[in-house]
């Protein structure tokens, strides 16, 4: 394996995209500086590395923390574009079908100065956190599934689909990492109650109607989701049936008695520690030497730790990833409500070196004796406004973070006293936008910045991402399906705003009005929370941050292929618009074979013949792919690929050994749908049978 110093890696980084971009046999013609042979290898982690990954049952998202360890190496500073961290992540259920690749997401990343901060030190590494949504495998509480998951870090390029075993893309700056995580369970049993399939059957046949709106309509239908509800909650087990479970479990009565206990230490009430008193002499445990533990724990991290602390650089918020270690002593298993691991979260302002809180968040745990021998990965999520920290990209601000854990008891100011303990990190925030800080600003429409779609056309520019995912669209896109626009909302909170549509090829315009599903966040609760908003008179009225954790402004579906303009208007008349060219049409496509009606017209090593068309205004790239034998252009303007629309014919020299084969042709359009994808493609595939 090449070892390069520090000198060579930097220009080995630079060297990165020149390899890529040709195939073995030419890399002599690049006259690199780096020896061929270090572009071969992997897992170099020199510039960047995954240091956690995690799941959040709430959010059902899995996490990853990638670690940036150096100032330089990521090809710009923070007002330029920077460069790109992927991660995929792989899950696998452990039911014999492998790893399922669930998708990437990626991260900006840029040179970052070294800086020292409060305590002279050096801010360096800086931790961000890519999330992915995932739709898993739902389980029952009484029977855990807990999956592996695998995350594949790669710089500047995206980790191959489907190859969890590394075999296929290049991972040069790369970096694994695997974690057992836990889904939550369901604990809703239908068997149970039978009426309650029919009214879920109505309610998605129905899905404008509320549920409770179908349920008044059928007998008993109240009884039915009383019952529901009552399943659906957690059930708590008391000192007594802890204390008798874990008997014989070598968990130790200060932890299964941990609130107690610290109720009993801060309480001037002496009928309250007597009561504690008493309840643990009745079990037969001792309450002065359980007291007598708990004086002498701290930071204890036998059954639970913190290793990570970043943010969230995309969608703003504070993530931290800990382990539970074992099996028991988490207050009760999946079908109770076990106990909360507390995070608190922590910021240093730079200037004045002081700290703010930012908030506490929990994860539910409970006891899972199926556990793995390195635990189990949870992550807990603080959506958090930062725009207040910002600054312009000329100053990057890079803030230290703390992140204190505390099992069954939120934390005590920054530090830890019982179970659990204390990480510090730094984060690096997104520059601020360039706002008056009163008017309505415009962030995203259809996915994508406002800055990275013309202004004139509507449709991308080069470098155009899809923001809460980084992932890469076509230059010039056009959008197609749910629009969903996101702006300034938590500063402006409690304002009203409409939002104006105007078509600019009818010239049509018309306010929104429909009712805005959004989501939110409570701390309190440590659930994510489905919130709506209805507007009056065509009014809107922008949320705090844990009420609209996106910062969706509107979502609708126009339907049409015209150019719109979007508007955001205050009352005061000012306003923010920004223009984009819509595309809801497929590509349509033609592939006609001259064989007369009949698929085996065509003798074995016979010539098999045929047309084929495209139509699509933006289309991104179009194949005809066959395994008859040899393809050939005879006519029309398009070959065998290309990337515009029109007219081809071909010839294909039959092979002399084959009964069947196929002929497909398959085109990709740029329009970015849903306000979350790209790479739509259109397939027709005809069947030639040869005699």
């Amino acid at each position: 394996m090449e070892t390069l110093n520090e000198k060579q890696l930097i220009i080995a980084r630079t060297e990165f995209n020149k390899f890529l971009a040709v195939d073995g046999k030419n890399l002599g013609k690049l006259n690199l500086k780096t020896p061929p042979s270090f572009f071969k290898t992997k897992i170099n982690t020199n510039f960047e590395s995954l240091a956690c990954v995690g799941y959040n049952p709430e959010f059902k998202e899995l996490t990853a923390t990638v670690r940036i360890k150096k100032s330089t190496g990521y090809f710009g500073n923070l007002c330029t574009k920077g460069s790109t961290e992927y991660v995929r992540f792989y899950v696998d259920y452990q039911d014999g079908n492998g790893w399922n690749d669930v998708g990437y997401v990626a991260v900006n990343v840029h040179d970052i100065p070294n800086k020292k901060d409060c305590d002279e030190k050096n801010q360096k590494p800086i931790d961000y956190v890519v999330r992915l949504a995932i739709n898993p495998k739902i389980p029952l509480c009484t029977k855990p599934i807990l999956p592996k998951v695998k995350a594949v870090l790669s710089w500047n390029s995206i980790p191959a689909e489907n190859d969890p075993d590394l075999t296929l893309g290049t991972y040069l700056w790369s970096d694994v990492k695997e974690e057992n995580i836990q889904i939550k369970p369901i604990k809703l049993q239908l068997p149970e109650i039978p009426n309650l399939v029919n009214l879920l059957e109505i309610a998605v046949l129905n899905p404008d109607v509320s549920f409770n709106n179908i349920a008044i309509n059928y007998p008993q239908s109240t009884e039915i989701l009383k019952k529901a509800k009552e399943q659906l909650k957690n059930s708590k087990i008391d000192f007594t049936e802890l204390a008798g479970a874990y008997q014989h479990e070598k968990v130790e009565s200060h932890r299964f008695g941990y609130k107690l206990l610290k109720e009993a230490e801060i309480s001037n009430n002496l009928s309250v520690i007597k009561n504690i008193n008493s309840l643990f002499e009745l079990n037969k445990i001792p309450f002065a030497d359980s007291f007598s533990m708990l004086q002498e724990l701290t930071c204890n991290t036998d059954y639970e730790e913190l290793h990570c602390v970043g943010a969230d650089y995309n969608r703003e918020a504070l993530v931290g990833t800990f382990k539970i270690k074992r099996p028991l002593g988490y207050n009760g298993d999946s079908c109770t409500d076990g106990s909360k691991e507390y995070v608190s979260f922590w910021i240093q302002k730079e200037e004045s070196c002081t700290w703010i809180h930012a908030g506490t968040t929990f994860v539910n745990v409970q006891d899972i004796k199926e556990i793995p021998d390195h635990g189990l990965s949870y992550s807990v999520i603080l959506p958090y406004d930062f725009s207040n920290l910002k600054e312009p990209c000329n100053d990057p601000q890079v803030l230290k973070v703390r992140a204190v854990l505390s099992w069954n008891q939120p934390p005590e100011e920054m530090d830890c006293s019982g179970w659990g303990n204390v990480v510090e990190s730094y984060i690096q925030l997104k520059p601020s936008i360039d706002w008056d800080k009163k008017n309505p600003k415009l962030i995203t429409i259809g996915g994508v910045a406002t800055d990275k779609i013309n202004s004139i056309t509507g449709l991308t520019v080069p470098g155009a991402k899809i923001e809460f995912n980084q992932k890469s669209t076509f230059d010039k896109s056009p959008f197609g399906g749910i629009i969903v626009i996101q702006g300034i909302s938590a500063p402006l909170e409690g304002k009203k705003y409409k939002v104006k549509i105007t078509n600019d090829t009818t010239k049509e315009s018309y306010y929104l009005n429909s009712e805005l599903a959004l989501l939110g966040y409570d701390k309190d609760t440590g659930k994510v929370t489905h919130n709506k908003e209805i507007p009056i008179n065509n009014e809107y009225t922008y949320r705090k941050l844990e009420d609209n954790t996106s910062n969706i402004l509107a979502r609708f579906t126009p339907g049409t292929n015209d150019l719109l303009t979007i508007t955001i208007e205050h009352s005061d008349e000012s306003k923010d618009s920004h223009n984009i060219q819509m595309d809801n049409t497929v590509p349509q496509l033609m592939l006609d074979i001259d064989d007369n009606g009949n698929c085996s017209h065509y003798p074995k090593g016979g010539t098999v013949t045929g047309k084929f068309t495209i139509n699509e205004t933006h289309l991104h790239a179009y194949a005809i792919t066959t395994d008859l034998g040899d393809y050939k252009k005879t006519g029309g303007d398009l070959g065998q690929s290309g990337t515009v629309s029109g007219y081809g014919e071909f010839k294909i020299s039959a092979s002399d050994d084959k009964n069947c084969g196929s002929i497909t042709l398959q085109a990709t359009e740029k329009t970015i749908w849903n306000s979350a994808w790209t790479g739509k493609s259109s397939k027709l595939r005809k069947t030639v049978c040869l005699s």
